[in-house]
């Protein structure tokens, strides 16, 4: 299988991954661990590492470009509850966001939107 995602990372263009990586036999948890994240990227992106991959380069080239892949979209604010804090509905809720919070992942775009 890790050869399998290092032949998808190599074919996608990113061999820079691999110029320094140690010797057979050493940094084998890391190693393991690198290919823990990357298996995951591959099940879960749609697509896969190759798309992943490809959808980058091509966000990547127009940007470039100064092309903007959110130009035609328009913000909205979601429907939604107003809570008072340190009410009970709202520390009901903050319970339930606590219990969720490890399951959650944080992005911050460089440049903003």
């Amino acid at each position: 299988e890790e050869e399998r995602l290092a032949g998808a990372l190599l074919e996608a263009g990113q061999a820079a991954l691999f110029e320094k990586w140690a010797p057979e036999g050493q940094e084998d948890g890391r190693k393991r661990e690198f290919f823990d994240q990357v298996r995951l990227l591959d099940a879960n992106y749609p697509g896969g590492l190759r798309q992943y991959a490809s959808n980058a380069r091509a966000l990547l080239q127009g940007a470039s470009r100064g092309e903007n892949p959110l130009d035609g979209w328009t913000p909205s604010v979601p429907s939604g509850l107003n809570l008072e804090v340190g009410s009970p509905e709202y520390l009901a809720f903050e319970e339930v966001g606590l219990d969720e919070v490890a399951n959650c992942c944080f992005v911050i775009p460089a440049g903003g939107l």
